[in-house]
């Protein structure tokens, strides 16, 4: 036998149920932006994970020649120094295959970050050197500095 549900207890189900997906968004919402911010009083170790997956993701993009996506990694002074067109063109002079993170350290404001790259020159297929980047905070996000 079916048992009916009356029309106020069906109300107040779904109120509940409601009630339940506001706060899910709402917890969510606020460790979104306690993660996203990251800056000099951070943990190291929060520093060197951030950092680790951003400079990987900038090499995926390199790498797979989306250099809008990599230029998007400079830290905000490096754009105001380089030109979309113009770091394409300095990126884009090596045929790069894959970029390995050998190493990460930060310190308060800094992290330095070590990858063995490889890639063809020219004259030269499957060259392997080391490469060391600088990465800074600025606005609560990691971001690598431009070399000058």
């Amino acid at each position: 036998m079916m048992r009916q549900v009356s029309s106020r207890g069906m109300q107040q189900a779904l109120a509940t149920v409601v009630d339940w997906r506001y706060l899910a968004v709402l917890v969510l919402a606020v460790l979104t932006a306690a993660c996203s911010t990251l800056g000099p009083n951070s943990p190291k170790e929060e520093k060197v994970k951030v950092v680790s997956e951003r400079a990987q993701a900038r090499w995926k993009a390199v790498i797979g020649k989306d250099f809008a996506a990599a230029y998007e990694y400079l830290s905000p002074k490096s754009r105001a120094t380089v030109t979309p067109a113009g770091f394409k063109a300095i990126a884009s002079r090596l045929a790069y295959r894959a970029a390995e993170l050998k190493d990460v350290t930060c310190e308060v404001e800094t992290c330095k970050v070590t990858f063995l790259i490889t890639y063809d020159a020219k004259l030269m297929k499957e060259v392997h050197s080391l490469l060391e980047e600088s990465w800074v905070f600025d606005g609560g996000q990691a971001y690598m500095v431009w070399p000058l």
